[in-house]
């Protein structure tokens, strides 16, 4: 009886190992890897475009945004930024169309197929993973009321400011419609949505769960003019 427990006792010893290695490399090397190649995304995106110059452009409120082409799925549209993230997490990562596994594992925020472009009137809707292949939405928990979600395209920067939070279930896929849980409703906003996983029992390490922030434009910025004075001091944004 005795060895039998042993070897119990053993075999769950190796087993609660082999988790805890699998979670190591999970975290670890394949986030690492995987913000690796969220970076080289955003490099080849720099890469196509003029820097824009190191001033503070003038925030516009009245008339329509630049309309934004759609491209194709995997391709990229542009980077997010979210200074409250700066120095916590990949702060400047890739938006890129789509949000299946090849586009979401590589720690890139991936466009809602169907939802809004960048600046338009409607819900220009992303999904990012939280605590897996780079960790691009972790910290949406800390957003607050009127912190800044960034969108920079080739020819255009567009400021959105938090609105709201909701915890749901993830069916609750009207969170992502033209307007928010008003699915069939002709929007008048012009809207981003951040999608990510949660857990009501253990946060940011559970899927049960979806955490969403809202936020709405509150202007746009030609790139040829400068750039958000939020991200100036920032090096990796060109």
């Amino acid at each position: 009886m005795w060895a039998s427990v042993g070897i119990l006792g053993e075999l769950l010893l190796t087993a609660g190992i082999l988790v805890g290695g699998y979670m190591v490399w999970d975290l670890w090397w394949i986030s690492g890897q995987s913000e690796a190649v969220a970076q080289e995304r955003v490099v080849e995106f720099y890469d196509t475009i003029e820097p824009a110059p190191r001033k503070a452009a003038e925030l516009t409120v009245k008339g329509d945004p630049p309309v934004i082409e759609p491209v194709s799925h995997g391709e990229t549209i542009g980077v997010l930024i979210v200074p409250k993230w700066y120095e916590k997490t990949n702060n400047a990562m890739p938006i890129r169309a789509g949000i299946t596994p090849d586009v979401l594992d590589q720690a890139a925020a991936g466009h809602y197929p169907d939802s809004a472009e960048a600046g338009q009137v409607g819900n220009f809707s992303l999904a990012g993973h939280r605590r897996s292949f780079g960790n691009s939405f972790r910290f949406i928990n800390e957003l607050e009321i009127g912190d800044q979600i960034i969108v920079e395209t080739a020819k255009t920067w567009f400021i959105y400011e938090m609105v709201s939070e909701e915890i749901v279930t993830p069916d609750r896929v009207d969170v992502v419609a033209p307007v928010p849980g008003k699915p069939g409703e002709d929007p008048t906003r012009r809207l981003v949505t951040l999608t990510t996983c949660h857990s009501l029992t253990t946060g940011e390490w559970g899927n049960s769960h979806r955490w969403i922030v809202h936020g709405e434009l509150v202007g746009w910025m030609d790139r040829s003019e400068g750039m958000p004075d939020q991200v100036l001091g920032d090096p990796g944004v060109k």
